[in-house]
């Protein structure tokens, strides 16, 4: 494993996913969350240092399993793992559903816009990937 490559690709997903997560929860949806407060901690009570954490330990994992599979194949082979990756987690946003008194279209958008992300993520760990 090319160790310096590995970290770039991690801190670039990194930062592309904070970005994302930002406008996707932060701007696109926070009419919807607003709609939902209640379901929500609030501001002064969200732990930042967990949700921190996980964002940024999940580039991490991310990229590490993007390349024990790597064929380099291109940009294709990002795109398609970004799409295995987000299908992934398509059952656990149902499983919320069930269990949580959730508006489907929020559940919905989670869905398309966590698959939208992880093919963005998937496509900058093949482009870094790519071959020199």
């Amino acid at each position: 494993m090319n160790n310096k490559r590995y970290v770039l690709a991690s801190l670039m997903v990194f930062v592309f996913i904070f970005v994302f997560e930002w406008f996707f929860h932060g701007v696109l949806l926070h009419d919807l969350y607003t709609q939902t407060q209640n379901l929500w901690r609030a501001k002064e009570d969200v732990i930042m240092p967990a949700m921190f954490l996980g964002q940024l330990t999940f580039p991490f994992i991310f990229t590490f399993i993007f390349i024990k599979g790597y064929e380099n194949k291109g940009i294709g082979e990002g795109i398609r793992y970004g799409i295995l990756i987000g299908l992934l987690f398509i059952p656990s946003n149902l499983i919320y559903y069930a269990v949580m008194p959730l508006p489907f279209v929020l559940v919905g958008l989670w869905i398309l816009g966590g698959l939208i992300e992880m093919i963005l993520a998937g496509a900058i760990v093949s482009i870094i990937y790519r071959k020199a």
